[in-house]
Formats: structure tokens, sequence, C-alpha cells
């Protein structure tokens, strides 16, 4: 039987409100045992996302009543990085949801489903309560200090020059303050004093081995210890754009939790309609923040989160901001800065609203169309959709779009098309052409200047040469480059020629620059410094960029010491400066 459309709620005390999404099976097939998903941390949470969301399907079209949830601090739960008591929090939040899952989905015991710290969150929770009946644990972080050190490494993996701040550890975009990982140092799960479910599966990463025997520490504490080797993870972890929801693992894990169930042998019991909450109210900034879900013209839905300014202030006269993701990012943005972002900017009186759009995050895709294509075919129709819901339904008649990298194209495209908004910000943009067909495995414009200097570089070497007789170098990729360098030195005097002949170009960029501010759109462009997107705007878009900023039509700013998606946080921070200076400002405040 098909499970119930996923809920989205708020849950937990007040000051430390989680936000979750409750998945719920048919009435009918609803079983007494439910699952709790605990997230990892950081960019693993963010590469995780599509998959644990594919888990928690699978769960309740099995029966079994499921939550999964953002920690405390992290996703579109309240609160950030740098509040004090983090790691207790966060085990906090994952009582939180076993309480909540018991209550709203009706079932007496929970099994505890964890990835990486999650994971090892799920193992710290369920030793001190008596209602977990089952752990499922994938690739769990056993000792703490080790974790560290990948995190470290991830952190140093930045390809800008920049010193990370003294008092944070910075990893792949993700902050955590020196007390939380002076806590997370000292965790050791093969020291656990008790077993922390009756019945534990570990599931060992694929693309590595770690060496950590905790299985034989839990059967020491009489748990009923299972290691599956079951593959998946190392796909289940790329990066978002690129990840992939391990089905054979999902089935194994099914099989697995089917055991337990019959084994348990629980009823269902009567649910709390109200378990959760369905606006989130930020006090301090006077802020509330609340889930919707925008009707589009396919039948379908795409998922947002609203950010308004608390009380009675008309919707008319106040700026409306709409957010579009950044790559396969889902409606948090790149580093979670779009959660801050909103948050920051409704405190001024500003609404915005984050979307997924259509096949990404947590919107399903359209009918018949691919999940999680990052230029999709459907995304100016999303963006329609969510500008008519915001002009629409909530009166705002001042609108503004805000996208990075894929989002930044989408932005830009929508500006172009005259989408009914004020003004268009576009962060580091990788193209500004994308054509049916296109797939990420191309090489892009921006990628000529490193694969060039790249095999440049070894052309004269003896090893290039034989992995290409090995068939290890993709030839096509090799000629694609040196077709497409030999073109590029040729397509700029191509381009004047042609515009001073006023021929009809298929991709021209001038003329789309010019296009979208005759409809009276601001262009801002914002980049990190030496972001590929800026000599691509160069080369392609001619002067027609420095004629519309003398004519103070368009902006262009930069944000020195960055990469593409601001991962260390004085950027972040530079950046956030940078955002709040072009941010609209309420008339109505």
């Amino acid at each position: 039987m098909k499970p119930l459309p996923a809920q989205p709620l708020y849950f937990g005390p007040e000051g430390s409100r989680l936000f979750g999404w409750l998945h719920l099976p048919a009435p009918e097939a609803r079983r007494g045992l439910g699952v709790v998903v605990c997230n990892p941390f950081g960019f693993e949470e963010v590469c995780a996302h599509r998959s644990l969301r594919q888990f928690a399907m699978v769960f309740s079209a099995a029966g079994w009543p499921s939550l999964r949830f953002d920690h405390a601090g992290c996703g579109d739960s309240e609160g950030d990085e740098f509040e004090p008591d983090v790691p207790a929090r966060w085990l906090a939040g994952v009582n939180a949801a076993i309480d909540t899952l018991k209550a709203a989905g009706g079932v007496q015991q929970v099994v505890l489903f964890g990835v990486r710290l999650g994971a090892t969150l799920a193992a710290l929770a369920g030793m001190g309560r008596d209602d977990v009946g089952g752990l499922v644990s994938i690739a769990p972080v056993v000792r703490g200090r080790g974790y560290i050190r990948e995190l470290t490494m991830l952190g140093q993996g930045g390809s800008t020059a920049a010193v990370s701040r003294a008092d944070v550890l910075e990893s792949a975009g993700f902050v955590m303050t020196r007390a939380t990982e002076e806590h997370l140092s000292q965790l050791d799960l093969r020291r656990l004093p008790k077993a922390p479910a009756p019945r534990v599966l570990i599931i060992p990463r694929d693309d590595l081995e770690d060496g950590l025997d905790w299985q034989t520490s839990l059967k020491a504490l009489g748990a009923d210890v299972q290691v599956e080797r079951l593959p998946g993870y190392a796909d289940m972890m790329q990066d978002p754009q690129r990840t992939v929801p391990p089905q054979l693992m999902m089935e194994g894990v099914i099989r697995r939790v089917q055991m337990w169930d019959d084994a348990l042998a629980l009823r269902p019991v009567v649910p709390v309609a109200s378990a959760g909450a369905e606006v989130l109210r930020l006090p301090a900034d006077a802020v509330t923040e609340r889930p919707v879900h925008i009707a589009t013209s396919a039948s379908s839905a795409i998922f947002g989160v609203l950010t308004e300014p608390e009380g009675t202030l008309p919707q008319r006269g106040r700026p409306a901001v709409l957010m579009l993701n950044s790559g396969a990012v889902h409606h948090i943005g790149p580093n979670r800065l779009w959660t801050r972002l909103a948050r920051q900017w409704a405190a001024r009186g500003v609404t915005v609203l984050r979307i997924d759009l259509s096949g990404v995050g947590d919107s399903p895709a359209r009918p018949g169309a691919p999940e999680n294509v990052v230029y999709s075919a459907h995304a100016m129709q999303d963006v329609t959709d969510a500008l008519a819901y915001l002009r629409g339904e909530l009166g705002a008649d001042e609108c503004h779009l805000l996208g990075l990298c894929s989002g930044g194209y989408h932005a830009f495209k929508a500006a172009v098309a005259g989408q009914p908004v004020v003004s268009s910000t576009v962060i580091n943009p990788l193209t500004y052409f994308w054509h049916d067909g296109d797939t990420l495995r191309d090489v892009k414009d921006y990628e000529l200047a490193e694969l060039t200097s790249r095999y440049r570089d070894k052309v004269f070497t003896r090893e290039p040469w034989l992995k290409l007789l090995r068939g290890q170098l993709d030839a096509r990729v090799i000629v694609q480059v040196g077709l497409r360098r030999t073109w590029g030195h040729i397509e700029p005097y191509l381009l004047r020629l042609a515009r001073r002949l006023r021929i009809p170009l298929q991709d021209d960029l001038a003329d789309e620059l010019s296009q979208a501010v005759r409809q009276g759109i601001r262009l801002r462009f914002v980049f990190a410094a030496r972001a590929p997107g800026y000599d691509l705007l160069r080369k392609q878009g001619g002067s027609a960029i420095d004629r519309l900023i003398e004519r103070q039509l368009a902006s262009l700013d930069f944000v020195p010491d960055a990469d593409h998606t601001f991962t260390r946080l004085e950027a972040r921070e530079r950046l956030v400066a940078l955002l709040d200076r072009l941010a609209p400002v309420s008339r109505a405040a």
C-alpha cells in the first residue's frame, strides 16, 4: 500500500526546535515498530540527504513510520554551531525524535538508523532507553579522535590559501567549535558501559577498511550483532549532484529490520495528532519559519521554507527574496548559507523563500522526469511557480532572485526571460548556456584552462601516453579540450564581427545581458577571486557588462581568498557582508 505523503514538522523543546520529516505508512499497513533516521554531520549530511530521504520512504512503504530530522544547529533546525553544549543538544535531539515518532507514528519501539556521526549519536541515545529495539549503524564513528583527524584533513583540502580561524575546526564548509571537537575526541564506542540496543546491524564502509572492531565489545555487552558488508556507501556519499541511493543496502536493511519486527511482534497504538508544530518561531529575531508546498503546472509540488518577519505587518511593501539550489544541495544552501541569510534578512523585514527545484532535495521530480538533475529543463517553470506564490498568495510586489553556481545560472536565465523580479544576484555561475543533452560529464568552458594546463605540462612525459594506450585516459576528452581550446581563441573575434554586422547569434551573452536590463531587472554578479565564471562573462559578453555597469544597470563584485562555494568561514563572512549590502530593505519596516 502507498504510504502517506511525508509531513514536515518542528519538534523538540522551546529554544532548540528541530526540523524533521514524518513518513507515515497507510493506516492499514502501519506497524508497531518505527525508524528514527539520524543524519551525519556537515558535508556528509549534505551528500547523504538524497539517500536518507529514500531510506525513510522505503521504511514507510514497508509499514514502519519513520522520522528523519536535522540535528540542533544544522539544516533547518533552530540554532547554529556556535551555541554552547552542542553535543548535548545533538543527543537530546535524538531522544526528542524518538519521543516524537512514538507519539506521531503510534509505535511502541523504534529502530535507530544512523550514518557516520549520526550512528554514534544513535548509539549513545539508545544506551539510555528501553524502547530502542534495534540499531542500524552505517559506517559509524567508533573512535572520535580518528573522526576529528578526518574532518581536519577534509578541511585542509580546499583550494583557497586562507588560514582557518584558530577557535574553530573547519571541514568542507562546515564549522565545529573547539569545545565540540574536544568532546567528540573523547568518544569511543568500544568503551560503552551498556549495549545501545539488543539488536545491532553494522554496515562498514565499502571504500576502505576502518579497522575498528566495535562488534566484539557489543557482543560482550550482550547485543545480538550482525556485520553485513552491503555495497553503496561510497556512492551515497559522493558530491550531491553525483550521489546515488544505495539500493542493495536498502534491501539488506529492510530484510534485517523485518526480522527484528517479526521477533518483536509489536502492535501499533493510537498516534497523537499534535506531536509536532507547523511553524518555527525564533523570538530573539522576531522571525517565523514554516515549510510550504507550492503547486506547479505539472500536477506536482515543489518544497520550500518560508522565513518571514513575525507579527501582522502586511506583506505588500515588504521585499521578497527567492533563493535557488546551489547544484544539488538542498534548500539549506551551500554550507547552510541560505538558512542563515534567510533568518538574518527576515529579522530586517524581508520575506525569504528558499526552494528545492523539481527533483532536487525534498521536491519530487516532475512526472516522467529524472531526479537530481542540476540544470533541469523544468527549472524555469519552477521559478515561475515560486514567484507566482510569492506575488499571488503572499502579495509580494517586489521580488528578488538569488543563486549560486547552477542556482546563479537559473537566476540569470529567469532575468533574461523577464520574470517579474526587481533584481537577480548571480553568484559564481559556471556557465551561461546549457542545452538539452548536455551532461555534467562533458567538458565545460570553465574547465578548459585547467585541463589544457594539465595536458600541456605532461605531453612530453611518458606516463600519459602509456595511460592512453592502456585505455586509462579518455581520448574523447583530450580531443574535446584541444578543439574547444582552439575555438576559444577564435570565438571572441567572430563574436565581435557578428555583432558589428548585426548577425543574430544562437548563444549571445551580450544580447541576453541587455535583454535582462531592458526589462527593468538589475543584474548583480558576484564572483570569488579568479572564478572561471568571470572569465566567461568577459569572453562571451564582450564589453556589454562594462556598459551596463557604467549605466548602473548591473554590478560586479568580488570576494577575495574564496573558492567556488565559499568553503572557508572567513570567505563566507566576506560574502555575507557583501550580500547584506546588496540585500533589499523593507519599506514597511
